[in-house]
């Protein structure tokens, strides 16, 4: 292989890697070999902090007498690089589109290939830099000098068959014939396989901590993960007879996946990239689905607006991992009974649910986009014999809807977990319907008052109107202004008597303010359209 071929490639697919930060990248002027430095610098700064903030957590601990920790950090650290190779590996070999413009250039399949493998390890690596960290702590610990050489070892075995090991399911779910037939559904999928892996990887993992008596002056381990057993024998008792057989299985695994994806999964690749490459778009030679009505028409005109993968990335992303992360938090501390809370505490998960919406709806929502999302067809929407109105009100109720059932789904489940009654169950998430109303009313009037129309990248509507400090103000400030009214309410409620009555007057204080949200954007935005 030519290496500045495998240079050359390299630098052009990791570009391919993460499209939302190439194109933050390209939006501050960076181009040629200043936009390669500066992704690069990211990626490497990432790895540096990541290495330095869990070195600290795992120096704390006597890594070769805690199997249990030694695991629980390699999985997790499995789980976070698993969400950034899944999208690494499908933006690079299958949404680059780039094989048809290699074929007249002077490249060998594997030049190309092997290119597309690094950028995804180079991708990959800084979640596992921590690993790395892991293996020479423990080996340090465990056997001295000796087990600097030993980590070196297991971390390169670890990197290899996790790489091969990911893009082995990957290609599988993408070259199955269920992904070409659905392709679009199926890249939408994909695109929530990372988020849902991490939020449940991290909150199963956690869950593993169970009656554990902190009582006792030593630290009590975590349940040993078995698969990730073999690397704490390798580091801890190299010699051992459990850990020699264990090598030898890891290296015949490596062994039989690399010669299946040589042998079977880049030949089925390269075929389906070459006939996405050469191929003409087909035509539809059926009759365009004719609905009944034309709220059904908008509705399906709306949900084709949010076919794109990076919109729902950063959306779910945005709104529901910082609400769900606090929920791991919770669960590793064993904190997750919540059943013996007394029915007379309705309306403060009424607020509770309430605030939720308040925090998970944000610029990056659906709702704060949606009528930006038509682009030029605005436009045309307008020269149109339909009232502005009443077209702004079917875009508000579907994005509202939408809103309103990733809240409830993700609301219900946490609900659940928590062991919340019945009672608390519906007060959280009636109060949650009035919340994602209003916080959407809010995003929806400032998606018109911003509206922008010509944007090339749909990350260009996340910062609209607002700076990264005030984001990140603004999300605390409200974080904490709610958190003080939970507090409050829960104080009013834990010592004055008519439990029933203080209710009552919290819930129509509530409702109340709401009315007034509500006449207010009835005044001042939907008066605009007559």
């Amino acid at each position: 292989m030519n290496s500045q071929q495998i240079k050359t490639l390299f630098t052009i697919n990791l570009l391919y890697a993460n499209p939302q930060v190439t194109r933050r990248q390209r939006d501050k002027k960076r181009t040629n070999k200043s936009l390669t430095r500066s992704i690069l610098f990211q990626y490497s700064l990432s790895a540096i902090i990541l290495l330095l903030v869990f070195s600290i957590q795992m120096l704390m601990i006597d890594l070769p007498h805690y199997p249990g920790y030694f695991t629980f950090y390699c999985a997790l650290f499995a789980l976070m690089t698993f969400s950034q190779a899944v999208s690494a590996l499908h933006n690079i070999f299958y949404e680059s589109k780039d094989l048809q413009d290699y074929l007249p250039l002077p490249f060998t399949n594997t030049s190309i290939f092997f290119a597309k493998f690094l950028a995804v390890g180079f991708i990959v690596l800084p979640f596992l830099v921590p690993v790395l960290a892991l293996f020479v702590i423990t080996g340090l610990r465990a056997t001295g000098i000796l087990g600097l050489f030993l980590a070196l070892v297991a971390f390169v075995l670890f990197f290899l068959l996790f790489l091969l090991l990911s893009t082995w399911i990957v290609s599988l779910l993408v070259q199955s014939k269920l992904f070409q037939r659905y392709k679009k559904i199926a890249s939408l999928f994909l695109t929530f396989i990372p988020l849902i892996g991490v939020i449940g990887g991290m909150t199963f993992l956690n869950l593993q901590v169970q009656q554990v008596d902190y009582t006792v002056k030593t630290l009590p381990d975590r349940p040993v993960l078995l698969p990730f057993l073999p690397f704490h024998d390798w580091l801890v008792r190299p010699f051992s007879l459990i850990s020699l057989i264990s090598l030898l299985i890891i290296l015949a695994l490596l062994a039989g996946l690399y010669f299946l994806i040589r042998k079977v999964t880049i030949p089925q690749m390269f075929q389906i990239l070459l006939d996405e490459s050469v191929s003409a778009p087909a035509t539809k030679s059926h009759k365009a689905a004719i609905y009944k009505n034309f709220p059904q028409q908008l509705f399906h005109y709306n949900l084709g607006l949010l076919k794109n993968p990076t919109l729902w990335i950063q959306t779910l992303t945005g709104s529901f991992v910082f609400p769900i992360a606090m929920l791991a938090g919770s669960a590793s501390s064993g904190n997750l009974n919540l059943s013996g809370i007394p029915p007379k505490y309705f309306s403060v998960f009424f607020i509770v649910g309430l605030a939720f919406a308040l925090i998970s709806i944000n610029n990056s929502s659906i709702v704060a986009m949606i009528i930006s999302l038509d682009r030029e067809n605005f436009s045309y929407i307008q020269s149109l014999p339909l009232h502005l109105k009443t077209y702004l009100r079917a875009k508000f109720h579907f994005a509202f809807e939408l809103q309103l059932l990733l809240d409830l789904v993700i609301l219900l489940i946490i609900s659940l977990i928590l062991r919340l009654s019945p009672l608390l169950i519906l007060g959280t998430l009636l109060g949650n319907i009035l919340g994602v109303y209003l916080t959407s009313l809010h995003y929806f009037a400032r998606d018109w008052r911003l509206l922008t129309l010509n944007w090339t990248a749909v990350s260009q509507l996340y910062t609209r109107g607002t700076g990264s400090f005030a984001l990140f103000f603004v999300f605390f400030g409200t974080f904490i202004g709610a958190g003080l009214v939970i507090g409050l309410a829960a104080f009013l409620l834990s010592v004055l008597p008519f439990t029933f009555v203080i209710n009552i007057v919290l819930l129509l204080l509530l409702i109340g303010g709401a009315i007034l949200v509500e006449l207010h954007y009835r005044k001042r935005f939907w008066k605009l359209f007559r």
